[in-house]
């Protein structure tokens, strides 16, 4: 099930808590990894951190929200790799606000990262699967069951699952993709964006309480199901929607 020997397998995102988790299941797996983020892995120190442990796990400097960035990486793949197997949009950024009081040029940038970004990349690299491969979309769990505050966020995540129908059908059948919906995470993401919130422990307990399993999710866990989603048992999945969420949704 975790068998993806000589894979080429691209992931944004890819210095993100999930992010990473995702390069080192792959590239453990066998993979060989392109993860891209805006940010630079600038002393090449993550880089070098897998080559040590024997993982093919290359990282490029991408704003995945420019087209002509993402052009560019998909020439780059061509080039270097020839083909590409699996692409994983896990590029995401949070957004609270109350929704009269969005920031319109905010409310943009979400709406960039978490959907478009996954249009471009999409549309850049689908062509280099040859007709097959696996495509999945992190979206999140905000994107069916929302909250208040959540609007920039909440309707990103939610059109990126449209996205998800809408990809599987135009590039099936070769092609299949999925959309994964993770509930609350363990990751640097919430902690830092709810950093010197007079509220930040008490939105960290409701999140906790509102799950079945009363606890955060570990981007491990995460990967992990990615991976399914990705790989030849889930080779008759194609449109759907996986939560993984410890029970958030129900």
């Amino acid at each position: 099930m975790m068998d993806f020997a000589d894979k080429v397998v691209v992931v944004s995102g890819g210095m993100g808590g999930i992010g990473l988790e995702i390069c080192e299941l792959f590239g453990a797996a066998g993979a060989r990894v392109v993860a891209v983020d805006r940010r630079k892995d600038r002393d090449g120190s993550v880089e070098g951190g897998f080559r040590q442990r024997g993982l093919d796990v290359r990282f490029r400097a991408v704003d995945v929200t420019s087209a002509l960035q993402v052009s560019t990486l998909g020439q780059h793949i061509r080039t270097q790799y020839g083909r590409a197997d699996v692409l994983i949009n896990n590029a995401g950024i949070l957004s609270f606000s109350p929704l009269l009081a969005a920031d319109a040029n905010e409310w943009d940038r979400v709406q960039k990262v978490n959907c478009k970004s996954a249009f471009l990349m999409i549309r850049a690299i689908a062509p280099l699967m040859q007709g097959t491969g696996a495509i999945v979309n992190v979206s999140s769990s905000a994107a069916q069951k929302p909250t208040a505050n959540t609007a920039a966020y909440s309707i990103a995540k939610a059109g990126l699952l449209t996205l998800t129908q809408i990809a599987a059908l135009e590039l099936g059948p070769g092609i299949r993709v999925n959309a994964i919906c993770p509930g609350p995470l363990d990751t640097d993401m919430p902690h830092n964006y709810l950093r010197g919130h007079p509220m930040k422990d008490q939105i960290m307990r409701d999140m906790i309480d509102r799950t079945v399993v009363k606890r955060l999710g570990h981007p491990k866990e995460i990967a992990k199901a990615i991976a399914f989603l990705a790989g030849d048992a889930a080779s008759y999945v194609t449109g759907a929607v996986l939560s993984a969420d410890g029970g958030f949704m129900n």
